[in-house]
């Protein structure tokens, strides 16, 4: 009795996605096909609703930022760029639209001098994703201890030598890749991006309307949160300022 029960549970939750699967694609092409006649506030509802079925995925975001884009909406497109980069740091599409939207916001903030060596690692570790990184580091990993099991069984000489140099070479290629994906995980889950979406707000020197009035920023600028309360949150913007602003102006990326 039990066994069916769970069989028949089971075959509830795949016919539920299976049909859920297809109202969202149903969903999406309707989306498209407003999009493409023009109907971007209808597209907009679209996206957003499959959205927050928690069905992400960076073509979503990327068709939601164009929408948004279309109508005139930096600050929100600019947003679902920056969550369609998330995911898929690498393509040309999504990077060469942010750029043109980040061209049209107001503010054009210099980013705080690094050192080389500091633009040349961020440069790396920002190149794919933190799950990138680590199925590269287990991929290296699992090359590399095939080719020491090479080198011990081999009788061939030049296998061996194969085997001893290659293990060696990708065994340190994967410990660095392992503390790249640890610093992208680090990076992912400790810093944490925002984007402000109100059209300007004003930042204080604490969390009050009261606090001392310290700069102005506009929708579509990119700050870091630092520290997140109810009504107000401190943010750290890219030339190393730092100020308290109302949370609801701001989306997290």
């Amino acid at each position: 009795m039990l066994l069916k029960k769970s069989i028949g549970f089971i075959l509830f939750v795949l016919l539920f996605s299976t049909a859920n699967a297809i109202d969202c694609n149903a969903k999406i092409d309707s989306a498209n096909a407003n999009y493409a006649k023009g109907n971007y506030d209808q597209a907009i509802r679209q996206y957003a609703t499959v959205l927050d079925q928690n069905l992400e995925s960076s073509e979503l975001y990327f068709n939601l930022g164009n929408a948004y884009y279309k109508t005139n909406q930096i600050g929100l497109a600019i947003l679902n760029y920056e969550r369609a980069k998330k995911l898929a740091p690498n393509d040309e599409d999504i990077i060469s639209n942010l750029r043109l939207a980040n061209q049209k916001t107001e503010d054009k903030i210099e980013a705080a001098p690094q050192l080389f060596l500091s633009e040349w690692e961020k440069g790396i570790i920002d190149m794919t994703t933190e799950k990138s990184w680590s199925y590269f580091c287990i991929l290296s990993f699992s090359v590399s201890l095939i080719l020491i099991a090479l080198y011990i069984l081999s009788t061939n000489q030049k296998l061996k030598k194969l085997g001893f140099f290659g293990g060696i070479a990708i065994g340190i290629t994967s410990v660095i890749v392992f503390f790249i994906a640890k610093q992208k995980y680090e990076h992912t889950i400790n810093i944490e991006e925002a984007i402000i979406t109100s059209a300007s707000v004003t930042v204080t020197g604490s969390p009050s309307e009261k606090g001392t009035k310290l700069f102005i920023l506009h929708e579509g600028t990119k700050v870091v949160i630092t520290e997140e309360g109810e009504e107000w949150t401190e943010i750290k913007i890219a030339n190393g300022n730092v100020g308290w602003l109302k949370s609801k102006t701001i989306s997290t990326i």
